[in-house]
C-alpha cells in the first residue's frame, strides 16, 4: 500500500513520477485500498476508461492529491482524458493554487504531448514570477527565466547576470542586457565568461588589453583576438605582466620558441597551477623542452597531468618510468609513469598492465587497461623484442588461462 499522505505532503513533482512508476508496479492481489486510494489508482491506471471515469471524480474531490492528478492527465497520451482534465483544472486552479503546483506544471510542460501545459505556465507567469524564477528544477527554473526576460527590470536582470548560482542562467540574462546596451561596464566585471566574452566586442582597445590576463580562457582568447585584430600582439602585453596564472597561461597561448625561456624559469613556482600552466604553454611553443622532465616527480596531480601530455609521444628511458612505479612513490607520479609507459608502445603497454596486476593501488587501471589492449589485439601486426616478450610471458601466469591463451596467440614463436 502506497502512502498517501507522504504524496499528498512531499514535493508535488512526485506525482509526475508516481504516475509513471505506478503502471510498472505488481500489487498484491486482493489488497484493499481506502477510496482515496482508489481514485488515486484509477487515475493513474493503465486503462484509460478508467483513466477518464477518474476526472469527474478528481474534479469535485477536496482532497489535496485531486489537483496535482488532475494536471498529470492533461497531459495523458488519450485525448478524450485531456479534454476532460484541462476542463477542470481551469476550473480549480487560482493563483494561490497555481503557486503550490507550478513546480509539477514544470516538470509536466516537458511531457510531448502538445504545448497547452507550456501555454498555461506562460500565460500564469507573470503572476507567479518569483516562484517561478526560484523553482528547484533546473530545467524549469532555466526556461522560466528566459521567458521572463521581457519581465523583469533591468536592475533585477543585472542582479541576476552577477550573481545567480546557475551559469546558464547568468549568461542568458546577461545577453538580454547586452542586447538593449545596457550595462556594459558592470558586465564584463562580474558577468560571465560567455557573456564578458562579447562584452569585449562593444568596449575600447585599452579595456581589451586590460582584458588579456582575464582568468577565463574563453574571455582570454576573444582579448587576443580583438588585439590581433587592431594590428596588436597580444604576446607582447603577456611579456610585460607579472607572473600570475593568467599572464603565464596568455604567453602560452600566444608566444612563440623566444619566451620559452620564461616559462621554463616558473617552473620551480611554489604555486602548481603555475608549474602546471607553464608546462602546458611549453608543449605548444617549446615542446622539444627539457626542463619539463624533471616535473615527473612533480607532488601536484594537476603538474603531473600537464606533464604526461608534454612527454606523451617522446622518448623517455624505459627505466627511469619503471623506477618511478616503485611503491615508495607517491601514487599520482606511479600513475603519470604507468601512462607514459602505456603509451610508449603496445608491447610495452601489455607488459606494464600484465606487471601491475597485483599492485594494490593501480591493478584497477591495469584491468581496464588490459580488457582494451585485447579488444585491440586483433589488430596487432608488430612483435616485441625477445627480451620483452619472454617477460610478458613470465607474467601471464597472472592471468585466466583463457586470457593468456589468447595474448599468447599474439606473441612470436
Amino acid at each position: 500500500m502506497f502512502d498517501l499522505d507522504q504524496l499528498t505532503t512531499g514535493d508535488v513533482r512526485r506525482w509526475a513520477h508516481f504516475d509513471v512508476h505506478f503502471r510498472r508496479w505488481l500489487w498484491p492481489v486482493g489488497q484493499r485500498h481506502t477510496p482515496r486510494q482508489e481514485l488515486v489508482l484509477a487515475a493513474c491506471s493503465r486503462n484509460g476508461h478508467h483513466r477518464e471515469a477518474s476526472v469527474p471524480r478528481l474534479a469535485v474531490s477536496p482532497d489535496p492529491e485531486a489537483l496535482p492528478l488532475l494536471l498529470v492527465r492533461c497531459v495523458d497520451w488519450v485525448r478524450p482524458v485531456r479534454e476532460a482534465a484541462r476542463k477542470a483544472v481551469l476550473s480549480k486552479l487560482d493563483e494561490s493554487t497555481l503557486r503550490d503546483v507550478l513546480p509539477l506544471i514544470g516538470v509536466l510542460r516537458r511531457r510531448q504531448v502538445d504545448d497547452w501545459m507550456t501555454t498555461l505556465f506562460r500565460d500564469n507567469l507573470a503572476a507567479v514570477l518569483d516562484v517561478a524564477l526560484a523553482l528547484d528544477d533546473l530545467e524549469s527554473r532555466r526556461w522560466a527565466h528566459a521567458e521572463a526576460l521581457g519581465l523583469l527590470p533591468r536592475e533585477r536582470l543585472l542582479g541576476i547576470a552577477r550573481r545567480d548560482r546557475d551559469l546558464v542562467v547568468r549568461t542568458l540574462c546577461g545577453t538580454a542586457l547586452l542586447d538593449r546596451g545596457e550595462f556594459v561596464e558592470e558586465l564584463l566585471a562580474a558577468g560571465s565568461p560567455k557573456v564578458r566574452t562579447r562584452t569585449l566586442t562593444l568596449v575600447d582597445r585599452a579595456t581589451v588589453e586590460a582584458h588579456l590576463a582575464d582568468r577565463s580562457s574563453a574571455v582570454r582568447s576573444m582579448a587576443q583576438f580583438l588585439v590581433r585584430e587592431a594590428g596588436g600582439d597580444p604576446a607582447r602585453c603577456y611579456r610585460a605582466l607579472p607572473v600570475s596564472p593568467a599572464a603565464i597561461a596568455g604567453l602560452g597561448e600566444t608566444g612563440t620558441a623566444a619566451d620559452a625561456a620564461r616559462l621554463e624559469q616558473v617552473l620551480t613556482d611554489d604555486r602548481p597551477r603555475i608549474r602546471a600552466l607553464a608546462v602546458r604553454g611549453l608543449r605548444r611553443i617549446a615542446p622539444d623542452s627539457a626542463a619539463v622532465r624533471p616535473l615527473l616527480t612533480d607532488p601536484s596531480p594537476a603538474v603531473l597531468r600537464q606533464v604526461v601530455a608534454f612527454l606523451r609521444g617522446k622518448p623517455v628511458e624505459v627505466a627511469v618510468l619503471r623506477e618511478l612505479l616503485g611503491e615508495d612513490r607517491p601514487l599520482p607520479t606511479r600513475r603519470a609513469a604507468a601512462s607514459l609507459l602505456r603509451a610508449g608502445d603496445t608491447w610495452l603497454r601489455l607488459h606494464t598492465d600484465l606487471a601491475l596486476l597485483r599492485d594494490d593501488d593501480l591493478a584497477a587501471d591495469a584491468r581496464r587497461d588490459l580488457a582494451a589492449w585485447l579488444s585491440q589485439s586483433a589488430g596487432i601486426y608488430t612483435a616485441p623484442p625477445p627480451e620483452l616478450a619472454a617477460a610478458i610471458e613470465g607474467l601471464l601466469t597472472r592471468l585466466p588461462a583463457e586470457t593468456a591463451r589468447r595474448i599468447r596467440f599474439t606473441l612470436p614463436r
